[in-house]
């Protein structure tokens, strides 16, 4: 206990000694004693000292300091910071509310995250008086327009924290907080913005929150900006919304409100409207997204887009729109249940999967990448939805991509650029999860060898993807019993491990 009040009395005095000093370099001197202090207490003894001194007097030097003076503020949130750590959030607001909220407006970032910090420690722990207090929250909700992102962040991570809770939402959307909402979403794109992030998260996290999402009419005001001639804007909206559609609730509004009609309209337009081809890329994300969840309701009710996509597939002449549509196309294609509906457009995959090769082979570096992972996730399938349809599917489609497939994707594995490579290996490793595909890889020559020969590899991540393709194979009912070994062995060693000298002869490659 003496020794507790020991440090008390030492840092007390520290304190005070900071309000006679004037000299900047003697009191970074002073901080730095401090700071060395704190960090020689045991937990304990910084729990008590934070317990017994007036942190207050901390707050009162940043105020006083110039705004020039940016590493002696940084050097008193520092300290700042540490103290804090050792009080609970109930204690901070207890004994700091005013400081706390006074320094929210302060000309420094970093007092106003230090500051930010420890509401978020508060909204974790759903503290009633933060949940409750309106000009705090409307003070935080302001933050959310800072020009600092760091500072607009936390705010932003606050307010979604908060909003979900069932009393906290009513009064965001109510008074003086949907005020301040409002003139901030017309204030300016990144506040804007930065508003309708937190609103969707509000939103898309219950029924409850989606209702008073709507009944706020900010949903709608986001909807609105698809009809602004500002395409930037539709876009950024367009990628709001899609957050928000891949819930239940918020698909269901957006089609009563005909969203999704009017956006397969835009699509049918865009060769009429050379703006509107610039919002394909948009459009694409927010179909796709749906779609991987709802694949035959958006194929059915929306053949247009559809459409669309497998169009700018096989024209393939703009590099951006064909990049996205890949992406789109391996985002549907990733659940079984968009492989099945991609499946009913009969001749449109096995077209796309014999132009591939050529994405693959001939295209700009980042184009051949898009591709491959696009192809990665088409071939995919979740262990647990292991079928004889959907593993002959796969096969099938993997089949169309060239005479030798495996042959194919293999020879861009053993190439120098590592992106490529590791993108092919993601190819080799969906297979290597199939039973199709652990036959074409044990009856490929060489491949296997290949696959045991860490010495191949210099990237760690290769190495990661090349040991989970083993790993892969270790389930597998093709090999022998030998072969099966020393896949384990493998294994066993772990995926960076230093080269073992592993071999495997071509002859256990078969079947056993």
């Amino acid at each position: 206990m003496a020794n507790v009040t020991v440090t008390v009395e030492w840092l007390n005095n520290k304190i005070d000694r900071l309000n006679i000093i004037n000299d900047e370099i003697e009191k970074k001197d002073e901080l730095d004693l401090i700071e060395i202090k704190l960090k020689s207490l045991t937990t304990l003894e910084l729990d008590n000292a934070a317990s017994n001194i007036d942190l207050g007097r901390l707050f009162s030097h940043i105020t006083s300091i110039s705004p020039n003076d940016r590493l002696i503020i940084d050097r008193f949130c520092g300290i700042l910071n540490v103290l804090f750590a050792a009080l609970s959030p109930n204690e901070i607001f207890q004994q700091y509310s005013s400081e706390l909220v006074q320094h929210l407006s302060h000309h420094d970032s970093a007092v106003k995250k230090l500051v930010l910090n420890q509401f978020v420690r508060m909204a974790d722990e759903k503290h009633p008086q933060l949940l409750t207090n309106v000009d705090l929250l409307n003070k935080i909700v302001e933050a959310i327009s800072d020009n600092d992102i760091g500072v607009a962040q936390i705010a932003m991570g606050i307010i979604k924290k908060i909003g979900i809770e069932p009393n906290s939402t009513n009064l965001l959307y109510s008074g003086l907080l949907l005020r301040t909402i409002a003139k901030m979403v017309v204030k300016n794109d990144a506040a804007s913005f930065r508003v309708y992030d937190v609103i969707i998260h509000i939103a898309k996290s219950s029924e409850r929150c989606l209702q008073a999402s709507i009944n706020s009419g900010l949903i709608d005001s986001l909807i609105n900006m698809l009809d602004n001639e500002d395409v930037l804007l539709q876009l950024n909206a367009l990628d709001a919304l899609g957050d928000l559609a891949v819930s239940d609730g918020g698909l269901n509004y957006m089609e009563q409100r005909e969203l999704l009609s009017n956006l397969d309209r835009k699509i049918a337009r865009a060769s009429e409207d050379p703006f509107s081809n610039l919002l394909i890329p948009g459009l694409m994300k927010f179909f796709g997204n749906i779609a991987k969840n709802h694949p035959n309701d958006i194929f059915t009710k929306y053949p247009r887009i559809i459409g669309a996509l497998f169009d700018i597939i096989e024209a393939a002449d703009d590099m951006i729109i064909l990049m996205n549509a890949l992406d789109t196309l391996g985002h549907i294609a990733s659940t079984v249940e968009g492989k099945y509906a991609l499946d009913n457009l009969h001749d449109a995959m096995p077209s796309v999967m014999k132009k591939m090769k050529n994405f693959i082979s001939n295209m700009p570096t980042e184009v051949r990448l898009r591709a491959l992972d696009s192809l990665a996730s088409i071939l995919h399938v979740d262990q647990g939805n292991h079928n004889n349809r959907i593993l002959l599917l796969t096969k099938s489609w993997f089949d169309l991509l060239h005479d030798d497939p495996v042959l194919y994707i293999v020879e861009f594995c053993k190439q120098p650029f590592i992106d490529i490579r590791l993108s092919s290996m993601k190819v080799l490793l969906e297979i290597a999860t199939q039973y199709w595909g652990q036959e074409y890889i044990a009856n490929h020559p060489g491949l296997m060898e290949f696959l045991m020969n860490r010495r191949a590899e210099t990237d760690s991540q290769c190495k990661i993807i090349k040991y989970e393709i083993v790993k892969a194979l270790t389930t597998a009912d093709c090999f022998d019993a030998t072969t099966i070994e020393q896949l384990k062995q493998y294994v066993l060693a772990g995926p960076l491990a230093i080269d073992i000298d592993t071999e495997v002869a071509t002859e256990s490659g078969g079947n056993a």
